[in-house]
């Protein structure tokens, strides 16, 4: 409601040719490469690196390895405007995450965009996967540790790469998903190409997955970026997050269009 949209579909040979290779079922590679250049207009650097609510979830996921590291995860999180209870849930913190982004997106001039939308989305999953992820490493029958326990791994330079990797890969395919669910449901039926919605629902999974196994390629990046200094990320500024957060898209559009090396 109310949400500024990241463009209307061009109804170009482009578009066209998107929604043929579909119904020829095309590999999802191809489908994702053809949709970012079909909807060029609305889904590119620009758009992202200038939203307000992406810039605010890229300087969170930054903060949170930052936290991490700093020995005091709640006290640095207060300071970043996160106001956490002494020892915060997985749910606590995903609550105020939202709240932060939905703070930095209405108050800019354009409000709240999809793109927005789709990176708090896509930080709470990423905070929530990596969370499950460090969880699954305990040892059955053990005392289950508290999720501030979890929070203070994120600084690892294992799990700051997975909150990157997530976090793009999430962003990425809700951002193409978005464009596809526009028009692909329309094709189901008897009578049209596509034969049922579990093909597209299918498609809709396959396309996540494979944004996240490109995005491969930032865990090397977030590991010399972020890692080469562990345990000293307060040297990073919001100058250097930006620069980090614009990086993020740059790459991975480059590595959906032309491959992963």
């Amino acid at each position: 409601m109310g949400h500024t949209r990241i463009g209307r579909l061009n109804r170009s040979q482009k578009w066209k040719d998107v929604v043929a290779a579909f119904c020829l079922g095309a590999e999802t590679e191809q489908i994702a490469k053809m949709t970012i250049d079909a909807v060029a207009n609305g889904f590119n650097y620009d758009k992202i690196t200038h939203d307000a609510g992406y810039q605010k979830a890229v300087e969170l996921l930054v903060n949170l390895g930052i936290a991490a590291q700093c020995g005091d995860f709640v006290g640095h999180m207060r300071e970043c405007g996160i106001d956490l209870s002494d020892s915060p849930s997985i749910q606590e913190l995903n609550a105020k995450l939202v709240e932060a982004v939905d703070d930095a997106a209405w108050e800019s001039p354009g409000g709240k965009s999809n793109i927005a939308e789709f990176a708090q989305n896509a930080l709470c999953n990423a905070v929530s996967r990596c969370a499950e992820k460090e969880k699954s490493q305990d040892i059955p029958g053990l005392i289950v540790r508290p999720d501030i326990s979890v929070f203070n791994t994120f600084g690892t330079r294992a799990n700051l790469a997975e909150l990157n990797q997530n976090f793009i890969a999430q962003v990425t395919s809700r951002c193409l998903n978005y464009y596809l669910a526009q028009i692909i449901p329309n094709l189901t039926g008897i009578a049209q190409k596509v034969p049922s919605i579990f093909e597209v629902n299918a498609s809709y999974i396959a396309l996540e997955k494979y944004c996240y196994e490109t995005a491969e390629v930032h865990r090397v990046y977030a590991t010399e970026w972020l890692g080469k200094h562990q345990y000293q990320l307060k040297d990073v500024n919001p100058k250097t997050i930006k620069k980090h957060a614009n990086f993020l898209v740059a790459k991975m559009l480059r590595a959906l269009k032309y491959g992963k090396d």
